[in-house]
Formats: structure tokens, C-alpha cells, sequence
């Protein structure tokens, strides 16, 4: 649906311009966001709304640049899309650069994102932090 695809534009769009009110406002109440074992944040997932601003809170502490830059999005089906693109950031601690690929799956209902799923190369972004992720327990 094409209201599908323009909620998530406009989502990426808002994160680029750093309008967090945005972007969460597009998020269900709910919103299941599940992120990879080792992500420097959120590892595993979390659910709720404020929980992923949560999120988001954290990514200045751990980057003092960091933009994603979708570049294919794809519609699957009545609820979901799926964005393919490109990450970059500079890790706050070492200075040192990430860039990485990402696919993000989004499933959404009532003109609201219900679920994300973050796929990249963890292990490219604690290099970048000079430093192992820690255990998921």
C-alpha cells in the first residue's frame, strides 16, 4: 500500500533531520522493535513506544555522528515493507568510522508501524567502538 511507504519515508526522513517526535509518533503504542544479539543498544529488542525513544536517547553516547540512508524500499504484501540502504557513524569514544549495510523489515498496521526488525554488522560497529559487545545475558 502506498500509505505504507510513505509513513516509512517520512519516518526516515524525520530520523535524518533528528525529529525523534516524528518519527515515534509513526510507532504504535506497542511497537515491537527488534534489533540484533550485540547491537550497542536495545540488544535484542524491546517493546513500546517510549521504550525505543529510549533507544534513541542512547545513540548519542555512543556516536557523535550517525545517519542511516535507505536506499531500496520494498513493499511485501498488504503490511509490510522492507528498506535496504546504508549506515554511517562516528564512534564517540575512538573517533573511529563505522559504515555498514542495513535491511530494516517493518510491519504496519492502521497507518501505524506494529513491528521493526533491524539486520546489520554488529561486530563492524564495535570495531568501530574499539571494543567487544558485551555478553547478552
Amino acid at each position: 500500500m502506498a500509505g505504507n511507504l510513505d509513513l516509512v519515508r517520512r519516518t526516515y526522513e524525520a530520523f535524518a533531520r533528528g525529529d525523534g517526535e516524528t518519527v515515534l509518533a509513526g510507532f504504535a503504542e506497542n511497537i515491537e522493535w527488534i534489533e540484533p544479539d550485540g547491537y550497542f543498544a536495545g540488544a535484542g529488542g524491546v517493546r513500546g513506544r517510549d521504550a525505543v525513544g529510549e533507544i534513541f536517547a542512547e545513540y548519542p553516547k555512543f556516536w557523535s555522528e550517525f545517519s542511516v540512508t535507505p536506499e531500496r524500499f520494498l513493499e511485501a504484501g498488504d503490511e509490510w515493507v522492507i528498506v535496504t540502504g546504508s549506515q554511517r557513524g562516528i564512534a564517540r569514544a575512538t573517533g573511529n568510522e563505522f559504515r555498514g549495510r542495513f535491511a530494516n523489515v517493518w510491519r504496519i498496521r492502521d497507518g501505524q508501524a506494529v513491528r521493526l526488525e533491524v539486520y546489520t554488522d554488529t561486530a563492524l560497529m564495535w570495531k568501530a567502538f574499539g571494543s567487544l559487545p558485551p555478553d547478552p545475558e
